[in-house]
């Protein structure tokens, strides 16, 4: 063990790692976008057993975030911290051994195409456009993408390996991988942990190259209801699929959304292009709008309702979920 840092000895002497696994992770980039509960669940445990990554968000940390979403403390929630500085500041902190590239944005093909050379994908997020986006995306790099959801006391896991078996595409359209949210079910903590867990797994596994240990099933656990399945969904592949059959990732296509409906929340994200900050600052306060600055963001009200700016463009406005209306007050406050 004379070759392997004091702070993963323990972890080395495992037989599933050893010496050589360690080594291997050491070596390895990890992409993980969302960084709400299982997010910060999955690259905790990640960054402690030495793997780097490359993680992103688009969100900022709110109160309600703290019962599950561990990385983060009340001074983020008070300071509206977005999630990807406050996780990176965390898990740096963790471990400075390992590299932690942190991203604020929206994940899209445009975000995604340039990205260096990633061994694996873990999807932490909390919609299906995204999934489908990053199935595609792990697809056509011919990587595994390790798909994982929780809501109430129930968690999924599988992992799509490209060409041993369906990709995410095929699955739904057959079972039930979308439906409620935390927004409308609610969540528990242990699921978050749970289901983070075998995905942490998995990835170690992979990472290590005992690939032959990996589950190739869906694992479906409700914790409250003391439930769990095992699905062999092998004959589940769609020999039509765009994705894995047909190789034509229907999801890579240049982002053409301009507004997004927030899981939950009422609030829409309204996308906008432009050159920075500072000129928007003075835009608006010439407009005699109190404007709040932050070094990621600038916010303000307007017409009773709170208004986010990043830097990537984005506006979160809070208090509807009309994209119509929201655009017609980033329009107001912004220009076309």
């Amino acid at each position: 063990m004379t070759d392997v840092p004091e702070r993963y000895k323990r972890q080395a002497r495992f037989h599933g790692i050893g010496a050589e696994g360690q080594n291997e992770l050491a070596m390895k980039r990890v992409l993980l976008v969302g960084l709400g509960a299982l997010g910060a669940a999955v690259s905790d445990q990640l960054v402690r057993a030495g793997v780097s990554l490359i993680i992103v968000d688009r969100d900022y940390v709110e109160v309600t975030n703290l019962q599950r979403q561990t990385l983060y403390t009340e001074q983020d929630a008070a300071d509206e911290t977005p999630k990807a500085i406050a996780a990176s500041e965390r898990l740096q902190a963790i471990n400075r051994d390992v590299a932690v590239d942190a991203h604020i944005a929206d994940v899209s093909w445009d975000w995604l195409r340039p990205l260096p050379h990633i061994d694996l994908v873990l999807d932490a997020t909390d919609n299906v456009e995204t999934r489908l986006l990053l199935n595609d995306f792990a697809l056509e790099r011919e990587i595994p993408f390790l798909f994982a959801s929780c809501v109430g006391a129930y968690g999924m896991n599988y992992t799509v390996m490209p060409g041993q078996a369906p990709c995410l595409r095929c699955l739904m359209r057959h079972l039930p991988l979308a439906g409620q949210t935390c927004a409308t079910a609610g969540v528990v903590a242990p699921i978050v942990q749970h289901v983070a867990s075998r995905q942490a797994v998995e990835t170690l596994k992979y990472l290590t190259g005992r690939h032959e240990k990996m589950e190739r099933r869906l694992l479906i656990e409700d914790m409250w209801e003391n439930q769990s399945q095992r699905l062999d969904v092998e004959r589940l592949v769609d020999v039509s699929c765009p994705s894995c059959q047909q190789q034509e990732y229907p999801s890579l296509v240049p982002n053409r959304q301009q507004t997004a409906l927030l899981c939950g929340r009422d609030v829409v994200q309204v996308r906008r292009s432009i050159d920075g900050l500072d000129g928007l600052l003075d835009q608006l306060r010439r407009a005699e709008i109190v404007v709040k600055q932050t070094p990621f963001t600038l916010e303000w009200r307007w017409r009773g309702h709170r208004m986010l700016l990043f830097k990537d463009g984005r506006v979160l406005v809070h208090g509807v979920d009309d994209a119509h209306v929201a655009v017609a007050m980033v329009d107001e406050c912004l220009g076309r």
